[in-house]
């Protein structure tokens, strides 16, 4: 079971990159074309604080969009750090946050899913 809550975290970690990268990629279109209320910068800041720091980071250097916001190349690594020691110490912890009750939970849905569809 734990293997599986591993494989989810790590498709969400790669989805919610891939996001950020294509979010950043839309504002960078949306203000050359001169609309540039089309996407937020607080959007790029919630989708970095949920884990997609990574991908904004990168997109910054691949499509060349607000290197020289000191803002962004300060928050967005210190994010990034947060996120990875966030996952690194979920995947040493034997994901702790789903320990206990949670987790017990968690387990008990599982099941009574898997009895449903049998």
């Amino acid at each position: 079971m734990l293997i599986l809550i591993q494989i989810l975290v790590i498709v969400y970690y790669v989805s919610i990159n891939v996001y950020s990268f294509l979010l950043l990629r839309t504002q960078k279109k949306s203000e050359e074309d001169g609309d540039c209320n089309k996407v937020r910068d607080g959007n790029l800041f919630i989708t970095a604080i949920l884990g997609g720091a990574l991908g904004i980071y990168v997109g910054m250097f691949v499509l060349k969009f607000r290197t020289r916001s000191l803002f962004l190349m300060v928050f967005m690594p210190v994010v990034l750090v947060c996120n990875l020691y966030f996952i690194i110490s979920a995947y040493v912890h034997d994901f702790w946050v789903l320990n206990g009750t949670v987790y017990k939970a968690f387990i008990e849905l599982i099941d009574l899913y898997a009895h449903i569809l049998h």
